[in-house]
This record gives structure tokens, sequence and C-alpha cells, in this order.
């Protein structure tokens, strides 16, 4: 009964590593919380572009990665 106990907790444990690894971010992939703060920031500047007079007349694309903005 404790072997089996054990082997439970170990299990459950490994679940709570693999999850928290899975929604790290790395140098190449976003994490969920990044993604979701850089949409915020996509979504921010491109109003602020739309809202501008002179420059909604463009076609200008903007992509936000890791906090960075980029056109």
């Amino acid at each position: 009964m404790k072997k089996r106990n054990i082997v439970i907790h170990f299990l459950v444990l490994l679940m709570l590593i693999a999850t928290i690894a899975a929604c790290a971010s790395t140098r190449t992939r976003e994490s969920a919380g990044d993604y979701i703060d850089d949409s915020v920031i996509t979504t921010k500047v491109k109003s602020l572009l739309a809202a501008d007079d002179f420059l909604k007349s463009f076609q200008i694309s903007v992509e936000t990665y890791q906090g960075t903005v980029h056109p």
C-alpha cells in the first residue's frame, strides 16, 4: 500500500512538471502568457495607427514578439 502511494505521488509530480514545462517559453517559442501580452500590444499599436488620419490609408503590418513590435 505504501509503495502504491509513492508511485501515485511520483506520477502526479511528473504530470505537474510536464504541465509547467509545456507552458514555458523558449528562444523560438512564446509561452501562453507572452502570447497574450504580445497580442494586447499589437492591438494597441494597430488601434493607434487606425486612429491616425494620415497613417490609416497605408497598409502597415504589425507583429509583436516577446514584447518587441516589428513593422
